[in-house]
């Protein structure tokens, strides 16, 4: 998706294909977006399923040696106010909900989809995809770091038993935020593509994203002592000039370690983002910015307490590893 293509990624996606989708995703204009799904269209590059499906998605990729399969799948979610049975665990901005607004009032397509967590408490989901994967992939990618499959669910009983099984189901934002909100607000409550995923998943990998400051200054370093505790067992490393600081958050403290840090030491603080510890140190080392926190990954159970409370952490608590790809099944709107 294009919140983690990099101009040097784009350009190699631009020569590796005439059709590669990041044409639609992350064009160098809204209107080329527009035009080249149209262009697409007529060249059947794109096709329109003319029965209506789910499509079953399969990433496997590999982390630090570890092998992992994430398996889901491809439907169109109705939009709805959070708080009822679609819940955020992030909170947004307003510069890349512009972008994606644009993009969907000129092409009135839904390049990407969302990514969404589901409860799969008897295994329905879990035994159509065994069922599933018997039968040859529809689609079929290779990537430096693993593989992606698709196959289409078109059969009226397998359909209707996965809308049962999301019917009373409570969906968790994983990522993709501002995508919802953005969708949302442009078709008042119509529906969005989405990658349904059930939480217990053995593919699902939260990382960290790291915090980079700028505007640090010594009476912040003094200010840590009040607002944690030192060494041991720690929640977070704070990089300043030469010096580590391992820190924990105090035992009387009711909310997450994240909410703690940014409603404390990171209040009214300038970020920028990293999720790599050795670029956070390097930047620092170097001066580029004036300290760094190295943060914990957001476990699933604090992110399953964030859907209870019904509260939003800090943009950027979480990072699903790897992203949902873009380019499998785009959701023209009517």
């Amino acid at each position: 998706p294009y919140d983690i293509i990099s101009p040097s990624d784009k350009t190699g996606y631009l020569k590796k294909n005439p059709y590669n989708v990041v044409r639609i995703e992350y064009p160098s204009n809204y209107r080329s977006a527009k035009k080249n799904f149209e262009l697409w269209r007529v060249k059947k590059v794109l096709s329109r399923d003319l029965s209506p499906s789910f499509y079953i998605y399969e990433k496997s990729f590999t982390f630090k040696e570890k092998k992992y399969i994430r398996s889901g799948f491809f439907a169109l979610l109705k939009t709805e106010k959070f708080g009822k049975n679609i819940f955020p665990h992030e909170k947004t901005h307003i510069a890349p909900k512009l972008d994606r607004l644009n993009l969907l009032k000129i092409t009135n397509v839904n390049t990407s989809p969302i990514f969404c967590l589901f409860s799969d408490k008897k295994e329905i989901f879990r035994k159509t995809v065994l069922k599933i994967k018997k039968n040859k992939p529809l689609a079929f990618a290779s990537l430096p770091n693993g593989k992606e499959k698709m196959w289409k669910i078109s059969d009226k009983k397998t359909i209707k038993a996965l809308e049962n099984l999301l019917k009373n189901n409570k969906i968790l934002i994983a990522d993709g935020h501002h995508r919802y909100e953005t969708f949302f607000e442009f078709t008042k409550g119509g529906y969005i593509l989405t990658f349904l995923c059930p939480f217990k998943s053995n593919g699902l990998l939260i990382l960290p994203t790291h915090r980079l400051i700028e505007n640090w200054t010594e009476k912040d370093t003094e200010k840590l002592e009040r607002f944690f505790k030192f060494g041991g067992k720690w929640d977070f490393k704070f990089y300043i000039k030469n010096k580590i600081f391992y820190v924990k958050v105090p035992r009387k403290s009711d909310i997450l370690p994240i909410e703690y840090l940014h409603s404390t030491i990171l209040k009214n603080k300038e970020l920028e983002y990293t999720k790599d510890e050795k670029e956070a140190v390097k930047k620092v080392s170097s001066g580029e910015f004036s300290a760094a926190v190295i943060v914990k990954a957001t476990s699933m159970e604090e992110l399953k307490s964030v859907m209870k409370r019904k509260i939003c952490l800090p943009q950027k608590s979480t990072y699903f590893y790897p992203k949902v790809s873009t380019g499998f099944v785009l959701n023209e709107l009517y």
